[in-house]
């Protein structure tokens, strides 16, 4: 009898013992704030728990293009070309300046005998080529310099000539030939467009050749003589990068120029169709 309640006093002592570790060790353990603070001390049992982390400040909002701008309640509406309207003719072109520009020409020239050279040989004469320069001063001024040759050929009717020593009576065959370098300045009514107008003046040498052929006789004489004289035209660029077409008119007066006491004076309306850049 009295063992068995010594067994039940060592029994009920080592369940107390027991739940006595049991409670400890449930004190002892770390708290949720002690875990959250990522340290090994255990929190004391009236520590204040950590406060939570701040969030992350937001990033900047994209701006919206929908936004008025700064000093407008609301955006400006688009302003947009009606359909169908053509806009090109408020497009201004750039003008380019011809200044220092060099242009050439070259071409076939026609020319009318006027004056006492008329009396020698009258026939038109299509046998007539000019060679041409212009440098821009401006967009309305070009100056330059210019060559020609022109060929007059004329059977004239039987007539007699004075010569030296005597006189002949005979059929003529009349030839002229003409040669100058002049001076050009010109001033064109136009800086710009498809069709250039001008208006100018030249000066400079000329010198001519006549021939006379009366049966077996020949005679000949070359005179050279200040000439002058005006000039008209156009000039039409048939493109940006394309050739530009040459129209001139001209007025040559040569007045120092005889021959045969039938020739005083040789004077020419000449007519130039050229190409040139």
């Amino acid at each position: 009898m009295r063992s068995e309640v010594f067994l039940s006093i060592l029994l009920a002592s080592g369940l107390a013992s027991r739940l006595a570790a049991a409670r400890d060790s449930v004190r002892e353990a770390p708290t949720a704030a002690h875990l959250q603070a990522g340290t090994d001390e255990p929190a004391s049992a009236g520590s204040t728990p950590s406060p939570p982390p701040e969030p992350a400040p937001a990033a900047p909002a994209a701006p919206s293009y929908d936004a008025p701008p700064a000093g407008f309640s609301s955006a400006p509406p688009l302003q947009q070309a009606p359909l169908g309207v053509d806009t090109s003719q408020s497009f201004e072109p750039t003008l380019h300046s011809k200044t220092g520009h060099v242009s050439g020409f070259m071409g076939w020239a026609f020319n009318v005998p006027l004056g006492s050279v008329r009396d020698f040989t009258a026939v038109v004469s299509p046998l007539g080529f000019e060679v041409q320069i212009l440098a821009w001063v401006n967009n309305q001024i070009a100056l330059g310099i210019d060559g020609d040759w022109a060929t007059y050929v004329d059977n004239r009717p039987r007539t007699t000539y004075n010569v030296e020593n005597g006189a002949v009576t005979a059929t003529a065959y009349n030839y002229t030939q003409t040669s100058s370098v002049r001076f050009l300045a010109n001033y064109f009514l136009m800086d710009d467009g498809p069709v250039l107008p001008y208006v100018g003046l030249h000066a400079g040498v000329s010198w001519a050749t006549f021939e006379s052929q009366e049966a077996d006789l020949t005679l000949s004489d070359t005179e050279f003589s200040f000439s002058w004289g005006g000039q008209a035209g156009i000039q039409v660029p048939l493109g940006r990068y394309a050739p530009i077409a040459l129209v001139n008119l001209r007025y040559v007066n040569t007045p120092a120029q005889e021959f045969l006491g039938q020739v005083s004076n040789v004077q020419s309306l000449g007519l130039l169709l050229g190409i040139g850049f």
